[in-house]
């Protein structure tokens, strides 16, 4: 990573005009997974109410080369350049190099990078089984919502008794997660993704997160409503 060069791009824009700017910002990023040394690009949407700059874009090259190159392919890369603190936007768009691997399907060695509000997004659509990857301890600490558990260390036992189709997982920080994609690839696993900066980053993304001892509140709960009606 430390040899890739990142570009941060803030933008003002009008709420009205966020629609058509995006829509713009699209063509032009589709334009750019064709380009040699693109690697990903992200769009971000400020959580902050009155932030400046509404949007935020990310762009990640292989090289300064490979940027400068592509910017006179695109104008849209020519904006300002500037710095925004990351924690205060959410994404909302991702494309991912056309020519290295098809959005979603991973390229057979490492899995795809998800942001939280992104696979958030996929599991309440259905499009995805998320499956946290901490051990024990850490999970009964709070999860993120509707994620299934599969510790890491459990594997590949616990890795064979995972629902197929898409799997997103998510750790702490990213790291475990990463390596669990990589395991699910060699065990055969196709559409496997890592939920970016893993728990973390889900929380300040303000995501959901379930407590299990609330939820064996809530379950207890039930189950004595049940009781008195059937009383």
């Amino acid at each position: 990573m430390e040899n890739h060069h990142v570009v941060i791009i803030p933008i003002e824009i009008d709420e009205e005009r966020e629609g058509a700017y995006l829509d713009a910002w699209q063509e032009a990023a589709d334009v750019m997974a064709h380009q040699p040394g693109f690697i990903r690009t992200y769009m971000f949407r400020t959580i902050i109410p009155g932030s400046r700059f509404s949007l935020v874009n990310v762009a990640e090259w292989e090289s300064t080369a490979h940027w400068e190159e592509a910017m006179s392919v695109c104008p849209m890369m020519g904006q300002q350049i500037a710095v925004a603190h990351a924690s205060n936007y959410e994404a909302v768009r991702t494309v991912l190099p056309t020519t290295k691997q098809a959005p979603g399907s991973g390229d057979g060695r490492t899995p795809v990078d998800l942001s939280p509000a992104e696979a958030r997004q996929r599991v309440v659509d259905g499009e995805l089984t998320l499956v946290d990857v901490r051990e024990e301890d850490e999970w009964a600490e709070g999860h993120p919502a509707d994620a299934l558990h599969a510790a890491l260390s459990t594997w590949p036992a616990s890795l064979s008794e995972l629902p197929d189709g898409p799997l997103a997982f998510v750790c702490r920080t990213g790291r475990r997660s990463a390596q669990a994609g990589v395991q699910a690839f060699r065990a055969g696993r196709s559409s496997v993704y890592s939920v970016t900066g893993g728990l973390e980053a889900w929380r300040a993304s303000g995501l959901p997160v379930t407590l299990p001892e609330r939820e064996a509140s809530v379950n207890n709960g039930d189950h004595l409503k049940a009781a008195a009606r059937e009383d």
